[in-house]
């Protein structure tokens, strides 16, 4: 529970260190191409972190007949290839790099707090508002 004199309201303002939300360009290799002929869902080598189940799973998802096996053996491809994007508990989640997304600064500015009195309902009203 927050008391009402740490309540914190926005203010629309210009930022005063722009300087502070510099964010350093991503420099990203490029991707090796895609096998022509996949290897087959069984030929895979799976790992602790993307499992013959976990992969199951993905692919159950998709609808009979949407994709062909070539298509799906791509996509079990790619998915062992990138496993490291793909988190199934917040153990295996990561976070952003800090050195290209900073903390965000949000500015506060000092003020004294002010609030308006409620405006009186009458009595006889009381019950229909």
């Amino acid at each position: 529970y927050k008391l009402v004199a740490r309540k914190v309201r926005s203010v629309p303002t210009n930022m005063p260190d722009l300087s502070a939300q510099v964010f350093k360009p991503i420099h990203l290799p490029t991707p090796p191409p895609l096998p022509i002929v996949p290897p087959s869902r069984e030929d895979l080598v799976y790992s602790e972190r993307l499992t013959r189940e976990r992969v199951e799973l993905i692919l159950s998802s998709i609808p009979e007949g949407f994709l062909r096996d070539a298509e799906v053996d791509l996509l079990a491809y790619v998915l062992i290839e990138r496993q490291m994007a793909i988190a199934f508990s917040d153990d295996e989640r990561g976070t952003f790099n800090r050195e290209y997304f900073p903390d965000y600064v949000i500015p506060v500015i000092e003020h004294t707090p002010w609030v308006r009195p409620p405006i009186p309902i009458p009595k006889a009203i009381v019950g229909d508002v």
